[in-house]
């Protein structure tokens, strides 16, 4: 496909799950990509589109996009002096998981260095991101949002700015995990407790659960949840690894922790994610916590 010459070339640094799932959609979309990896291996699928260094990566790009695994890769990618350089008059969006006191320390690194800065948050999955189907939150300043618009409304159906500063979209991302990491660990719970009374797990997840809820996307993860925890099927169709989400718990409670809330709640979800990840599920999804469910120490 030729590019489209009315959207800004784009660099996607990263090219794990998240981030081959926003080059390959931008791609379609008939943007002019360039990529990066840090293990070169994963950028050769793109041929003439994989640079071998950041700086080659970034050289005719407009927006910059990382999608690095944290916020540590991140840092250790972008904040040095060639790739300041290379970067100097570009929009910078990083939509690596952090915290929201790391997303204003690199906003205000990128300001100094003469790089607009973005932070980005999707509450979506590598596979909703591929269909154009994604949400992703914002925070930066509105004339930096308004230069990379057209670029990510090509990954996403629900490109929203939530707030002029950066660790804005970070929150609300850490808010809504908060809530659904709740929701998922109660339904896995109550399914197992149906299970071990002789009752279909099913019966509960329709009867205690679809009739408070509807449709939406949290009752697809729930039912998708359910399903795959009675088959066993964790490693099936995988949204995000227990890995992950174990990262991005860790993101949850520290940013809680900052704000002077208790997070005794929290760090019983990450016992049970730890250990689920110990007894070999750190590449499968959420439900595999069923497993440390059903045996406790």
């Amino acid at each position: 496909m030729t590019s489209d010459s009315s959207l800004p070339a784009v660099a996607v640094l990263g090219l794990g799950k998240m981030g081959s799932a926003f080059a390959d959609r931008l791609i379609v979309k008939g943007v002019d990509v360039t990529v990066w990896n840090r293990h070169s291996d994963r950028a050769r699928p793109y041929g003439d589109r994989a640079a071998p260094t950041i700086t080659e990566a970034v050289r005719h790009a407009k927006v910059v996009l990382t999608c690095l695994r944290d916020h540590a890769a991140t840092v250790s990618s972008v904040k040095n002096t060639a790739a300041a350089r290379a970067l100097r008059g570009r929009t910078l969006v990083v939509l690596s998981s952090m915290a929201a006191e790391e997303s204003r320390e690199l906003g205000s690194w990128a300001e100094r260095h003469g790089i607009a800065y973005l932070e980005a948050q999707i509450q979506d999955y590598p596979s909703t991101v591929r269909m154009g189907n994604a949400t992703i939150l914002c925070s930066g300043p509105a004339p930096v949002f308004e230069t990379v618009r057209l670029a990510l409304c090509a990954v996403s159906a629900r490109f929203l700015h939530v707030s002029e500063v950066p660790g804005g979209a970070t929150t609300l991302i850490a808010a809504q995990l908060a809530f659904a990491l709740h929701a998922y660990v109660g339904v896995l719970h109550g399914a197992a407790m149906c299970r071990a009374a002789d009752m279909d797990p099913i019966v509960f997840l329709r009867l205690m659960v679809s009739d408070y809820m509807r449709e939406g996307p949290l009752l697809a993860d729930l039912e998708k949840m359910v399903t795959s925890a009675i088959a066993g099927n964790y490693g099936e169709d995988v949204g995000a690894t227990l890995d992950v989400w174990r990262l991005s718990l860790e993101q949850v409670i520290a940013q809680s922790r900052e704000a002077g809330l208790d997070t005794d709640h929290l760090e019983s979800i990450h016992v049970l994610v730890s250990r689920a990840i110990a007894n070999g599920h750190g590449e499968h999804d959420f439900e595999a916590v069923t497993e440390v469910m059903a045996s406790a120490p």
